[in-house]
């Protein structure tokens, strides 16, 4: 490892304590999805203890935050390091938010120190609710994004990979509405909305077979009625389309629509299908900035993993397709602990945890500089960009 970069891995040990307080803090106060404004505050104190203007509410979003390093003047290039900090309704940090939260942070901070007067390019964004609450969408909606030339975070799991595929996703609702009528004595004058659910369930269920590898659909029903003696006027369920690529996602979901309206055409129900928004897309990945990743990763000591194949969908996909994104994993536990579990929760603060957090702040700020002093590596990461999906 050259000189600098153990220069960074000592900064990153020095804030060691500093960093575990705040994964301590965000996991004794876990909030849910724009509802982070505990979080908001801590982080942004922290911040503005290490020498970093903090902005609050940026993008129109409340509980977010963007932090430069005060006293420097703006420059390009810019990369901007993510912090997650939303948690999981009940289960709390069961996706280690909380460590992406303390790694950002101590990665700013480090390379804050080794650059000084020259950090004007270095920027941390708060990005809220990713759970479900596309906040990163919002604020690239908003503009937040368009001063910055790359994005990058990692995420605690179970392998030590730089980067992995991201499901599209389309979370929506499907109602159908029939008419009530006494299900024993004059069943001949009801229209059924529980019936008309069920077959759409069924047809979107068979369509399954003849999916792509890549695809996926599940859902669960919401409302089936009031009593088994009224035939139900109203039915309603909660859906998730997913897919490796926004073309066959939407793909997918106007399968899911055919299937509705082909039920409802059958039992003579009405149908209606409410988006929730944002849609989420694919990760674009960047071979150029995952291979700079991967090489800091090995210089720190870390094993690569083979991928395992298992895909989630984020917020952070739909970034990757407004400029060039990374979003490696560091591994916090074993295969046989799956995340958004109690017991991925408690392993945030486990020796291994505090470990991987280090870890994770010295990589990311390894990879940082290499992205601001480097033009080569820039070069390749704009042309792994513009390559089309």
């Amino acid at each position: 490892m050259d000189k600098l970069k153990e220069r960074i891995g000592r900064e990153v040990e020095s804030l060691a304590d500093d960093l575990f307080a705040v994964s301590d803090f965000l996991l004794a106060n876990p909030e849910i999805a724009y509802q982070e404004f505990k979080a908001r505050d801590y982080l942004s104190r922290m911040l503005e203890q290490k020498g970093f203007e903090v902005k609050k509410g940026v993008g129109n979003v409340e509980t977010s935050f963007l932090a430069r390093p005060a006293d420097c003047k703006l420059s390009r290039p810019t990369v901007a390091i993510l912090a997650e900090y939303d948690a999981l309704p009940k289960i709390g940090h069961g996706c280690g938010h909380n460590l992406i939260a303390a790694a950002s942070l101590g990665a700013v901070v480090a390379l804050r120190l080794i650059l000084g007067d020259e950090a004007g390019g270095l920027v941390l964004v708060g990005t809220p609710a990713e759970e479900g609450g596309g906040g990163k969408v919002r604020l690239a909606e908003a503009g937040v994004f368009e001063e910055m030339d790359a994005a990058m975070m990692f995420h605690p799991g179970s392998t030590n990979i730089p980067g992995k595929g991201m499901l599209g996703r389309i979370k929506f609702n499907i109602e159908f509405f029939g008419r009530s009528a006494h299900a024993s004595g004059t069943p001949d004058k009801g229209i059924n909305a529980l019936d008309a659910l069920i077959l759409a369930y069924s047809s979107i269920n068979a369509y399954r077979q003849h999916m792509r590898p890549d695809g996926r659909i599940h859902g669960i029903i919401t409302h089936g009625g009031d009593a088994p003696n009224v035939i139900p006027d109203y039915a309603a369920g909660l859906f998730y389309v997913r897919a490796g690529s926004r073309t066959y996602r939407d793909e997918l979901f106007e399968r899911v629509k055919k299937c509705c309206k082909g039920a409802a055409l059958a039992t003579g129900a009405e149908f209606k299908i409410e988006v929730h928004r944002p849609a989420l897309d694919s990760m674009k990945r960047n071979p150029a900035l995952e291979a700079a990743a991967m090489s800091n990763m090995k210089e720190l000591g870390i094993t690569i993993d083979n991928d395992d194949g298992r895909l989630g969908s984020s917020d952070m996909g739909n970034l990757s397709h407004y400029l060039p994104a990374i979003h490696p994993y560091l591994a916090i536990v074993g295969s046989e602990i799956a995340s958004h579990t109690v017991e991925f929760r408690d392993a945030t603060v486990s020796t291994r945890g505090r470990k991987t957090l280090l870890n994770a702040a010295k990589m990311l700020a390894m990879t940082a500089w290499d992205f601001l002093t480097s033009p080569e590596l820039r070069e390749k990461v704009l042309q792994d960009f513009a390559v089309p999906e």
